[in-house]
């Protein structure tokens, strides 16, 4: 049994890992397995359904069990009747060590009969909150419609391809290819963002693919003063489709007085290394 201890965005509870926790049944406890959860959305309002959840926080009548590693099979010393909530648990800015409860995501109800010595499979299904704004859906689906482009300092562009080989899903994605011997990308939102502060919570999701380290951040910007730009994740590379969760939160509260916010995404291409090809897919902003 492995267990990780919490990290900063883990509010409390252990994070148990493994399909058992227990190597041996315990005859007095009830199971509860869960393999994986799906998310439903409006696809019109709030975009992709794609989603990469790692853990399930388990509440029991209103108390939690605890933060499981997916898929997981967890042992609860009660029997009969009992009100389940499922939380989705992510990694936060795709660290292992920051795993938290997706705050924009519902807890997925479920009403079972708890048997001492059996499990229960539930298959739990989580959506969006109602009142979260979306300031950015983008699906690349719509050749005319790019809401990435390169800046002045990138030594090539920003294009959408509606090749279906590498295409997340849907008819196109965002692609940025470099094949010279060296390099610099940067590219960002062609929109500026008026976005909330506070601490209220902010985050970004994108799926992706890419031959090379990818950095993202914030870039806040002042009518009257420089740019200011934050790094929130390194992305390391990938031959196949991911997904991140990037909490823009700290950055953007931090930058209080600012006019409006990019996401800013760059690459450096050292000498000698392989072309660089970017994928991005499903790229969302949402805040409360």
């Amino acid at each position: 049994m492995k267990q990780l201890l919490p990290g900063p965005a883990v509010f409390f509870a252990l994070l148990l890992s493994g399909c058992s926790i227990f190597d041996k049944d315990n005859e007095q406890a009830s199971y509860i397995s869960v393999n994986e959860f799906t998310v439903s959305t409006d696809p019109v309002i709030q975009g992709s359904s794609s989603s990469k959840i790692t853990d399930a926080w388990i509440y029991v009548d209103n108390n939690l069990l605890g933060a499981y590693s997916l898929p997981c099979r967890v042992p609860v010393l009660k029997s009969g009747n009992s009100e389940i909530l499922l939380g989705a648990g992510i990694k936060v800015n795709g660290i292992s060590t920051l795993r938290s409860p997706y705050v924009f995501y519902k807890l997925s109800p479920h009403e079972i009969t708890l048997v001492p010595g059996e499990t229960t499979f539930i298959s739990p299904e989580v959506v969006y909150f109602d009142s979260l704004s979306f300031p950015l859906i983008a699906t690349f689906d719509d050749i005319s419609g790019n809401k990435l482009e390169a800046t002045s300092a990138s030594d090539t562009n920003v294009f959408i391809t509606t090749n279906p080989s590498k295409v997340f899903e849907g008819n196109g994605c965002q692609i940025v290819t470099l094949e010279r011997d060296s390099g610099y990308i940067e590219f960002q939102t062609v929109e500026a963002f008026n976005l909330p502060r506070q601490g209220t919570p902010v985050y970004a999701e994108l799926n992706y693919k890419c031959s090379h380290v990818l950095s993202i951040g914030v870039a806040a910007y002042y009518a009257l003063s420089n740019t200011q730009k934050h790094l929130i994740i390194n992305l390391n590379p990938t031959d196949n489709w991911n997904k991140v969760y990037l909490n823009l939160t700290n950055p953007v509260s931090t930058e209080v007085n600012a006019d409006d916010y990019r996401l800013f995404f760059y690459v450096e291409k050292a000498s000698g290394t392989e072309p660089v090809e970017i994928l991005i897919d499903n790229l969302k902003i949402i805040h409360s």
